[in-house]
């Protein structure tokens, strides 16, 4: 039989709920680090074992925890996250330009490839990247030194990279979305990117189908297709089935088009259930949002 584990962010902590396939009973620990903001929980796909987890609060900040043994126990890693060279400036609210500043890590992502490695979305809007396991960190500098960053503004919730999807059949491939910037995606491992906005229109920007300034609340990927995206942004649901090279609507008949959705994602088909370990690694995290800054519970399941 298989099973399944969720790992929770919440305001007051994080959670590891695991059950079998039928989901009728839950076995519940926590809440780990009590009392504090976890913006994201994350299992490698690699390493069931392997958990990372996202605090910040505005009284101690920002602290990545590690756990080696599927969260029964936490080890602080690494929390240096330094923007390589001359930052230089963003707009800010009201256009002018505004400095660069680290303020909290959104998402963290596990590498499909190596158990060690770990990417990690932050406000302000940049991608790091740690190979050992989150004891260091250096910054992916070609997303932020883009030719478009100096043109990226914040939404409600902050200029926050919240959301890192990784192509299963192409190391190479990775997408990220910025609130409020938009999508990019990269082709090379990291060392250029381009925005893959095309088909998206924004009202409250000064052209409503530029390249960036899109505040985009979530990204997915298709499980077995990874060409095909879908987005949720501040207006519409969009899906792209071309890499995100054009995006069409799909809101059909949705009660809201501007929603903070958390995917599910599964990370393995049938995993073995002879130990908690083992069962799927799936996560949560805070919401993102151009209008909203609430933690949400926004527990995702790890099979669908």
């Amino acid at each position: 039989m298989s099973g399944v584990r969720v790992l929770v962010g919440t305001r007051k902590g994080a959670f590891v709920l695991t059950s079998d396939e039928r989901r009728q009973a839950w076995d519940v620990t926590g809440p780990h680090f009590a009392g504090w903001e976890v913006y994201h929980v994350a299992g490698s796909p690699l390493d069931p074992n392997r958990l990372y987890a996202s605090q910040s609060t505005s009284w101690f900040g920002q602290l990545i925890q590690r756990s080696d043994d599927g969260g029964k126990s936490w080890q602080p890693a690494g929390n240096d996250f330094t923007y390589a060279g001359v930052p230089g400036t963003h707009q800010w609210y009201d256009g002018t330009p505004h400095p660069w500043e680290f303020a909290r890590v959104w998402h963290l992502e596990p590498s499909l490839t190596d158990p060690d490695t770990v990417y990690a979305g932050v406000e302000d809007a940049a991608l790091f990247r740690s190979t050992d396991a989150g004891g260091t960190w250096q910054e992916v500098r070609g997303l932020r030194e883009h030719g478009s960053g100096s043109h990226w503004q914040p939404g409600a919730g902050g200029m926050c990279l919240h959301t890192i999807v990784l192509d299963p059949q192409n190391s190479q491939r990775m997408f990220v979305a910025i609130s409020a910037a938009g999508v990019f995606r990269t082709d090379d491992g990291g060392n250029s990117w381009q925005p893959v906005n095309k088909g998206l229109l924004s009202d409250g920007i000064p052209s409503p189908a530029a390249e960036v300034g899109h505040c985009v609340h979530n990204l997915a990927m298709h499980p077995s297709r990874p060409g095909t995206l879908f987005m949720q942004k501040h207006w519409d649901v969009m899906r792209s089935d071309d890499g995100g090279d054009s995006w069409n609507e799909v809101s059909g008949n949705l009660p809201t088009t501007s929603a903070f959705p958390s995917p599910c994602t599964r990370t393995s088909r049938r995993p073995s259930t002879s130990s908690p370990s083992r069962a799927t690694p799936t996560t949560s995290r805070r919401t993102a949002s151009c209008g909203s800054t609430a933690a949400a519970p926004a527990a995702t399941s790890g099979s669908r």
